[in-house]
């Protein structure tokens, strides 16, 4: 049997690789790398359980009460935000309104309600369904958004007139 010749410096080469790869100092561990939890939203300053909301005209004109499961104010003077919420509004010389929402946004300075999911508002003679629907207290006018139905009953007592008259003059 012929034996095929060996580069010897080859051999010694591989040799001192393989003797020194312990050689080597000990590596130092990478510091730990700080994680910081993700950014969050800025939490409410307060949050109520089962609590009523209640907003007064200083010209005692009309009052807004509302309740909810749960309330969650950004300072004592809000603006409040319930889930769920149930409301009534009452204004001297109305009948009194009321409203439901899966939201409801109350801004006590600028006296404005926005109602947000599933809204419903009744008043005597008519109901509100909308997806959204802004309340300004102070002159009970209602902006729907969204998906919009109005209903509209006939109030008690009222006169029955025609849509239209075919009289001959």
């Amino acid at each position: 049997m012929k034996r095929k010749p060996t580069n010897k410096a080859a051999l010694l080469l591989i040799a001192a690789l393989v003797a020194c790869a312990g050689c080597a100092s000990p590596s130092r561990p990478a510091p730990p790398v700080e994680r910081k939890p993700p950014p969050q939203a800025p939490a409410p300053s307060h949050e109520i359980e089962q609590s009523k909301v209640k907003v007064v005209d200083p010209g005692g004109r009309w009052t807004f009460q509302a309740e909810a499961e749960r309330v969650e104010a950004a300072s004592v003077h809000g603006p409040y935000t319930l889930a769920p919420a149930r409301a009534r509004y009452e204004e001297v010389g109305r009948p009194p309104a009321f409203m439901s929402a899966d939201r409801a946004q109350i801004d006590q300075e600028s006296r404005r309600v926005v109602f947000e999911g599933d809204v419903r508002i009744n008043s005597g003679a008519w109901t509100l369904e909308a997806d959204r629907a802004e309340y300004e207290l102070d002159s009970g006018e209602v902006v729907a958004t969204g998906r919009t139905k109005w209903t509209f009953t006939e109030a008690p007592g009222a006169a029955k007139r025609p849509l239209s008259t075919d009289e001959d003059d």
